[in-house]
């Protein structure tokens, strides 16, 4: 069973809904279910047979100072001295990997500082904890790669036994997936009664259809309804009642596949609604998305339905060569990833040494590729051999020596990188009128992030990634009553000079306290109830900084720093379409890519952990509560700082310039206000804006980055 709480739920569960998924995970066969009223589901196809696996020798497991140089579907072993000398690239593939961020020490002449975010790390990727940092429950999985922690291929190869069960592999070969594949729709949660009115009227609908064309004889059923959307006063209902039994279809056919991966429960309290999503389906969905690295909202359609027509052995394939992608880029210090490309038009050039024009390749995808040619894993049933051959003892351990694409000629261990932030289109606007309602302010060009290296007076784009800016936010002002305040983005020249792996992110004085809490069930008997919400404090990938950040100094003012970063996120939805409090977010996997790409490729100091003994206190409800942080993170210091330049943007809009100051909330009742606080100038009579952030949204949005 996957296990969420406070914003974990929030994070994928839009429109203010946060509950936790309760439903048993026993993998087995989905109840029958009774067939539509329109008409007959189509036919089952028959159970395939077992995938047959192409035979590979065993490979027992080797010492850890020894690796398995791949030239095929055999390997020999070797020394990693011996693969160094010629000229190989090892990677870890063991269950004990974490990324160079979280090593204790570079190698040989960098000293050792332990990293205390390194065994969480590692176990977390081994499934050894669960998102609260306790051990899980039998059979209970929590699906982190979204996240930034990808699972080790033991953990995978867990789940591809899992699913290679006779009794599994039945349950999926009876998913009705032409219902999926034919669906073309979009299927979202917001409530139960929209959700239960829409199933209620699908139902009626088919009654009133199969009524309606039984009357129309001698025509064919697929007649009947020709006729009775010629006729102007029936054609609506029709099309409508069309729409809704290919809904119903669609519904059901996810809903089957999600019991067969043991995400939703076919029976006891906890039981769904045949054919209607509801919320534990569309929670069940959420997480079937991150299992496969989707970045959906748990809704029923788009590149999620796509994926649910899709054999499971198909997607751990896909799971398979993700992982791979992390370790590579980590051991080769690797970060253009094909992201580069969708900026332009054409993909971006550079001229080599000898003046001929190349492109900028997708380094992380031909590493990968170049690994499993050398491995002969053509298919999912490849992987599996290479998986099987290997052994539960051997996986742990594995480490393989590749003969690896060369590195572009720009490449060196003291690379002259520079990166720009281009803001996009910002709004200073308040975004509620005189009345409170919400003012509409669209977006045409998103924040994004360039990385570039500048080599022979060239700058070369390596990669391009969106970003957040700020925009509006709530903070508490020295009365303690919370306004909205605009948290802008530092423009102009700015510089990376202190990086920190694991941080832990210091709650400001301006943080509504309210927001600190988070619903957890610490007792079932009890229920949920608020309690501090320490994982958004971190250090740890749930943290509002997430897994690694860097620090804006600005060089104009002696490494002034106000409080801007450029740092992961485990909120990947806010990076898509909302805002931050200024800070420069990113996917985790993604931060944690460029800074191990930066640190591989600059003079660095390794300064390690950074103490900190905060103990802090505060009220909420007449309830007191209490934190502590003990340390700020891991951190490491470049010798010579990455120059970044933050652009303006375009401006859009009638305020051309962050407006300074407090302004009340809509819906808020504030008592009298004396004449210093002109700048909170919005009369009452506000309204609740329209489409309220989740609890997640507001834990993450108002972490205050």
């Amino acid at each position: 069973m996957v296990k969420l709480g406070g914003w974990k739920r929030a994070c994928l569960v839009t429109c203010g809904v946060a509950a936790a998924l309760t439903a048993g995970c026993n993998g087995g066969d989905p109840k029958p279910r009774a067939t539509p009223a329109s008409g007959p589901a189509a036919p089952r196809p028959a159970a395939a047979p077992p995938a047959i696996s192409p035979a590979r020798q065993p490979h027992p497991a080797l010492p850890p100072d020894h690796s398995y140089y791949y030239r095929g579907a055999n390997a020999e072993a070797m020394t990693r001295e011996a693969a160094r000398a010629a000229g190989l690239m090892t990677v870890d593939l063991g269950d004990e990997w974490a990324p160079f961020l979280f090593q204790d020490t570079g190698g040989p002449g960098d000293p050792a500082k332990p990293n205390g975010y390194r065994g969480t790390f590692v176990a977390l990727g081994n499934e050894r904890l669960n998102v609260d940092g306790v051990a899980p429950r039998a059979g209970e999985h929590h699906y982190l790669e979204v996240f930034g922690i990808p699972p080790t291929l033991s953990v995978l190869a867990a789940r591809i036994a899992e699913d290679q069960r006779p009794q599994r592999r039945a349950c999926f070969d009876r998913v009705d997936v032409e219902a999926l594949r034919t669906f073309t729709g979009n299927i979202g949660y917001l409530d139960r009664e929209r959700a239960k009115r829409e199933y209620q009227e699908a139902l009626q609908d088919a009654v009133w259809l199969d009524r309606e064309t039984a009357a129309r004889i001698p025509f064919s059923r697929e007649g009947a309804i020709a006729l009775m959307r010629a006729e102007p006063k029936l054609r609506g209902r029709v099309d409508r009642t069309l729409r809704g039994q290919e809904r119903l279809r669609a519904v059901r056919a996810a809903q089957a596949r999600l019991v067969c991966e043991g995400l939703l429960s076919d029976g006891g309290r906890s039981r769904f609604v045949d054919g209607m999503f509801d919320l534990l389906t569309h929670e069940a969905l959420a997480i079937w998305e991150r299992k496969n690295d989707i970045f959906g909202w748990g809704f029923l359609g788009g590149e999620t339905a796509a994926a649910l027509v899709r054999p499971p052995l198909e997607l751990h394939f896909d799971a398979f060569k993700r992982v791979l992608a992390e370790r590579v880029s980590d051991a080769g210090g690797l970060l253009e990833d094909g992201s580069i490309g969708k900026s332009k038009k054409t993909l971006p050039t550079f001229k080599d040494e000898a003046g001929a024009e190349q492109t900028v390749p997708n380094l992380i995808a031909d590493f990968v590729g170049a690994l499993l040619a050398a491995a002969d894993i053509s298919s999912p049933e490849a992987m599996m051999a290479f998986l099987q051959s290997h052994g539960q003892d051997g996986l742990k351990v594995l480490k393989v020596a590749y003969a690896a694409p060369p590195l572009p000629p720009y490449y060196g261990p003291n690379m002259d990188l520079s990166v720009e932030i281009d803001r996009g289109d910002v709004w200073y606007d308040f975004p509620f009128d005189k009345q409170g309602k919400p003012v509409l302010q669209n977006r045409d060009h998103y924040p994004h992030l360039t990385v570039s290296v500048n080599w022979r007076g060239q700058t070369i784009p390596l990669a391009w990634w969106r970003t957040t800016i700020g925009s509006w936010r709530s903070e508490v002002d020295a009365t303690g009553q919370v306004f909205m305040r605009y948290k802008n983005s530092d423009v102009g020249p700015r510089v990376w000079r202190t990086i920190i792996a694991g941080p832990a992110w210091v709650p400001p004085d301006s943080t509504p306290a309210k927001d600190l809490l988070t619903r957890k069930v610490l007792d079932r008997m009890v229920g949920p109830v608020n309690v501090v919400n320490t994982d958004v404090i971190g250090p740890g990938f749930q943290s509002a900084y997430g897994l690694v950040m860097a620090i804006h100094a600005d060089p104009r003012r002696g490494g002034f720093d106000n409080q801007i970063r450029t740092h992961g996120s485990v909120d990947y939805t806010s990076i898509a379409r909302r805002f931050s409090h200024g800070c420069h977010r990113l996917v985790n996997n993604r931060a944690v890519r460029l800074f191990n790409f930066v640190l591989r490729h600059r003079s660095f100091q390794r300064v390690g952990n950074l103490p900190l003994n905060l103990k802090r206190q505060f009220t909420v409800d007449g309830q007191a509560y209490a934190y502590q942080i003990k340390t700020r993170g891991y951190s490491y210091e470049l010798v010579r700082p990455i120059p970044v330049s933050v652009t303006e943007g375009r401006v859009v809009g009638q305020v051309k310039q962050a407006i300074a100051g407090y302004m009340r909330k809509p819906g808020v009742a504030y008592p009298a206000l004396s004449s210093s606080d002109a700048s909170t100038s919005i009369t009452p009579k506000l309204e609740a804006p329209a489409d309220p952030p989740s609890t997640g949204e507001r834990e993450q949005e108002r972490a205050a980055d």
